[in-house]
């Protein structure tokens, strides 16, 4: 497990996260609902070592490597997507194997714009080419803020192939206003309400997330009020 104890971050005097207190799988999927301005992707930075802490403490399995999908997405738009994947694989790898670029490009459906610049790429190439880094940086944890925008009904059944795959092994945690697709894919789930998290529980295919969400808000209100 990952432990979230006390964690607090505030910006300008003004609170963006208020003592969250968590334990979170370190494998499977862990999706964060929220609704915009909740700190869902506050959190994610925090999570990834980018937003430092006012205070609390964090605690991750030794040598467990992150990597961030940011939204949106970030490239080096000098870069062409090959060169870009390139650039993430030696960054994150020691002993790199060439094929997994190849590899890819070839799952995430991206050999058709390998040798365009970042730049010019649309946002569900964008999102394509943000999912196909975290394949060849192989961190232990991943971290996807809105994941599924700009997915096509194609690539969006190829992510959640590759996310079910993936989970037996690895820790993913995404942020996403999509309930109805994250639902299929949740092992865990956290509701984040004004900065604080609210629920926190095993997720076993019963409620629609829609309902959790709402119900989760309802009693949060009734036990403040």
């Amino acid at each position: 497990y990952m432990k979230l104890k006390q964690l607090c971050l505030s910006r300008s005097k003004q609170m963006i996260l208020h003592d969250l207190n968590a334990q979170l799988p370190s494998t499977g999927v862990t999706v964060l609902l929220g609704a915009n301005g909740a700190g869902k992707s506050t959190l994610l930075n925090v999570l990834a070592g980018i937003s430092e802490l006012d205070s609390g403490t964090l605690q991750l399995a030794a040598n467990t490597s992150v990597c961030l999908m940011p939204e949106p997405a970030v490239f080096y738009p000098q870069l062409t997507v090959v060169e870009q994947l390139n650039f993430v694989a030696n960054l994150f790898g020691q002993n790199f194997d060439p094929s997994c670029i190849e590899a890819a490009l070839d799952v995430w459906q991206l050999q058709a714009v390998k040798d365009k610049l970042t730049q010019h790429l649309s946002l569900g190439y964008r999102q394509r080419l943000s999912l196909a880094q975290l394949t060849v940086a192989a961190a232990d944890l991943w971290l996807l803020d809105e994941p599924m925008n700009g997915m096509d009904p194609e690539v969006l059944s190829v992510f959640k192939q590759q996310i079910e795959a993936l989970k037996l092994s690895k820790g993913i945690i995404m942020a996403t206003h999509i309930m109805h697709e994250a639902q299929e894919l949740a092992d865990w789930v956290v509701v984040m309400h004004q900065g604080q998290i609210i629920y926190s529980e095993a997720y076993d295919n019963g409620t629609p997330f829609h309902e959790l969400y709402q119900q989760s808000i309802q009693d949060h209100q009734a036990s403040i009020s």
